[in-house]
C-alpha cells in the first residue's frame, strides 16, 4: 500500500481538515512542520519521508472555483519529483484540460463539484486524471449515473467519506469492500477517517492499494515505521 499525504489549503494557508464543514478548519498544527505556508509544508513533509505523491485540496477553487495556477506551477517546479494530485474544484473538460500539460500533476475529478460525466469516457482523461467518488451524510454526492456506471471511472478512483475527514472514526470498511466489487480492475484510493497502521492493514486486506492520511500523520498516530510497513 502506497501512502499519500494530503495537504489542505484555504486562503493561501494550510488548514486541518476536519468534517465537512470548510469554513470552520483551523490552521494546520503538526509533528511535522511548524509552518502554515504550502510550499514550506510541503518541503518539510519530503524532508521526514520521501512521498513521490502528494494530494492537494485547493479549497477556494472546490468551493467558489477560484484556482490558483500560478502556485500550482511555481510548486510542480520546485518539486518537479513529486506527482501532485490536485482537487481544485474540476466541474467541466473545459476546467479539467487546464491542468492536462501540467507534466507533474494528476488532476483530480470530484464528484461533489462535478456537472457532466461524458468527458469521462475519454481515454486520456481516464489514464492521467483521479476521480473522487465523494460521499457526505451516507449518501453519494454527485451524479447518480457517475457512481452506477463504473465505464465512467478513471483508472484510479478515490472513495472519499467527506464526513470522515479528520474524525478519526475509522474508514467505512463496508463501503470500501461495496466499490471494490465494482470496480472492474481499477485501483481504488480510501479517504476519510483513517487512524492508525492497523487501519492501514484493514484496507489494504480488502485490496485497497492507496491511502489518503493528514491527520494520522501530523499528529503522529501514524509513524515512519508504519509507513515503511505499509
Amino acid at each position: 500500500m502506497e501512502i499519500i499525504p494530503v495537504i489542505d489549503i484555504m486562503g493561501g494557508m494550510v488548514v486541518r481538515a476536519s468534517g465537512g464543514d470548510r469554513e470552520q478548519y483551523p490552521l494546520l498544527q503538526s509533528k511535522i512542520t511548524n509552518s502554515f505556508e504550502p510550499l514550506q509544508v510541503i518541503k518539510d513533509l519530503l524532508n521526514w519521508y520521501p512521498f513521490t505523491k502528494i494530494y492537494i485540496a485547493d479549497l477556494d477553487a472546490i468551493d467558489n472555483q477560484v484556482r490558483n495556477h500560478a502556485f500550482y506551477k511555481e510548486m510542480s517546479q520546485r518539486f518537479p519529483q513529486v506527482n501532485f494530485w490536485i482537487d481544485a474544484g474540476i466541474r467541466t473538460k473545459q476546467c479539467w484540460q487546464q491542468f492536462s500539460d501540467y507534466p507533474t500533476v494528476s488532476p483530480v475529478i470530484g464528484s461533489e463539484t462535478l456537472i457532466d460525466s461524458e468527458w469521462l469516457l475519454n481515454d486520456k482523461v481516464r489514464t492521467i486524471s483521479v476521480l473522487s467518488l465523494d460521499f457526505k451524510n451516507g449518501s453519494f454526492v454527485g451524479l447518480p449515473q457517475l457512481l452506477t456506471q463504473s465505464e465512467r471511472w478513471t483508472e484510479r478512483v478515490i472513495i472519499m467519506d467527506l464526513d470522515s475527514v479528520g474524525e478519526k472514526v475509522g474508514p467505512n470498511l463496508d463501503q470500501v469492500l461495496d466499490l471494490k466489487q465494482r470496480a472492474l480492475h481499477r485501483q481504488l484510493i480510501a479517504a476519510g477517517g483513517i487512524r492508525n497502521s492497523q487501519d492501514l492493514v484493514n484496507l489494504e486486506e480488502r485490496g485497497i492499494e492507496y491511502a489518503l492520511l493528514a491527520s494520522a500523520l501530523h499528529d503522529g498516530s501514524i509513524t515512519k515505521s508504519d509507513l515503511r510497513s505499509a
